[in-house]
């Protein structure tokens, strides 16, 4: 399916803790002089205006950004977030509104040694990516499927590397198919880094402990860090969203603590939200 969009998501909670995650993973890769790379299965748009006719349709960068954008703890804690999100405002003829997509955050945080994949299946999509990535040595951007992603890139030639898979899970298959990707993409290259994002919806569509139970049974250190801001709904809606992160880096969870915290308490309900941070399968 090809109609999901997220520039009408743009910025909101779960941007915030997915892209916050993110940033502490590429500062481990970052840790060592070896080159490593970089394959972004489901990259979207690469940057989001959210002063967009899609952003302020829902507005949900109220519910993340807008709410952390000047919080000098967070600024203290993973100052790369902020200095991608700063980076967004320089890219010619950008909006004063820009926020940055996971490709923009790889770029921004590797090195010119280091090899990004930025691959869409949406063809508007690939198109934003090709304009922001045009004048890059380092980037390639590709418009193909997550599966095929995993069997054109793995094993990379550089044997250090982070594979980001982030769908829409539009459908109840791609919770199967993403299970799949990582069971796959391991067989192919086990020490790679394998972060998953997923949303926590409604009780009635929700599937994000199936997902958690599924990569958890292939036996690889694990760590899960998760994010409702709001109580669940029987129905319809998202509440909160997740990461899972195989073969996670060295002390990654000790510093996702205190940024947790302080998201828990810059953006959830203070009743009726919730945090997590959890290691599923210990390291060997």
């Amino acid at each position: 399916m090809l109609s999901y969009r997220h520039g009408f998501h743009a910025g909101n909670h779960a941007d915030v803790l997915k892209h916050m995650t993110l940033c502490l993973i590429l500062r481990a890769l970052n840790a060592k002089d070896k080159p490593y790379t970089i394959i972004d299965t489901h990259s979207g748009a690469g940057l989001y205006d959210l002063g967009s006719g899609f952003a302020r349709k829902t507005d949900e960068a109220q519910t993340g950004w807008f709410k952390i954008a000047d919080n000098a703890r967070l600024q203290e804690l993973v100052p790369e977030y902020y200095q991608v999100c700063a980076a967004a405002q320089k890219v010619p003829d950008a909006s004063p509104q820009m926020y940055p997509g996971s490709p923009f955050f790889e770029y921004e945080l590797s090195r010119l040694q280091d090899t990004i994949f930025v691959n869409d299946a949406h063809p508007a999509e690939f198109e934003s990516l090709l304009a922001i990535f045009k004048r890059t040595r380092n980037v390639r951007v590709e418009l193909r499927t997550c599966d095929k992603t995993i069997a054109a890139l793995l094993p990379p030639l550089k044997k250090r590397g982070l594979i980001f898979i982030d769908p829409p899970y539009e459908d109840e298959k791609e919770y199967r198919q993403t299970v799949d990707a990582v069971k796959k993409g391991l067989q192919r290259f086990e020490q790679g880094i394998y972060v998953i994002w997923y949303p926590v919806l409604a009780r009635l569509k929700d599937h994000s402990r199936n997902l958690v139970q599924a990569v958890r049974r292939l036996n690889r250190p694990l760590l899960q860090v998760e994010l409702c801001v709001e109580a669940q709904a029987e129905d319809f809606g998202m509440c909160g969203s997740g990461m899972l992160v195989v073969n996670y880096p060295y002390k990654l969870e000790e510093q996702l603590e205190p940024i947790v915290d302080e998201l828990y308490h810059q953006l959830c309900d203070p009743e009726q939200g919730s945090a997590k941070l959890e290691i599923l399968n210990e390291k060997a």
